[in-house]
């Protein structure tokens, strides 16, 4: 016969509203970053600048730590990303081509609406959240 005990723990309310509001904050300023870095007026002709994949992949790592260290974070803020990139779709929302506004944050959400990148971002945020949330103690029942 096996016994498992388990400990319930209740988080404080502010807590987690703190918690979320962070990841919505998160979610916000990824999409603007990431919208950013990737319309940023860099030569590259035909291609993308090497530096613009540097700046991506910075985003990327950064988006996984913050998911990997707090788990509920990083599924608000990759989630608020998401959302945002199908509330840009819905509403075809319209961003200009050129290096004249590339940091205005209408563009950014626009942007989002014809990049893969802020999706991307957003989906590395849930997994790397979801992974971490569900790790268990993998200790046997004797």
């Amino acid at each position: 016969m096996t016994t498992t005990s388990e400990t319930t723990t209740r988080q404080h309310p502010n807590r987690i509203a703190a918690r979320l509001g962070t990841g919505v904050l998160v979610g916000l300023v990824t999409v603007y970053v990431v919208a950013v870095i990737a319309t940023a007026p860099l030569g590259g002709g035909s291609t993308t600048n090497p530096l613009v994949l540097a700046g991506l992949a910075v985003v990327g790592a950064a988006a996984v730590a913050v998911g990997t260290r707090w788990p509920t974070v990083g599924t608000t803020a990759g989630a608020v990303v998401l959302l945002v990139t199908v509330f840009a779709v819905t509403q075809r929302i319209a961003w200009t081509t050129g290096t004249t506004q590339w940091w205005s944050p209408t563009d950014a959400v626009g942007y989002s609406a014809v990049s893969a990148y802020p999706a991307i971002v957003g989906a590395a945020l849930v997994a790397a959240s979801v992974v971490r949330g569900r790790q268990r103690d993998t200790t046997p029942d004797l």
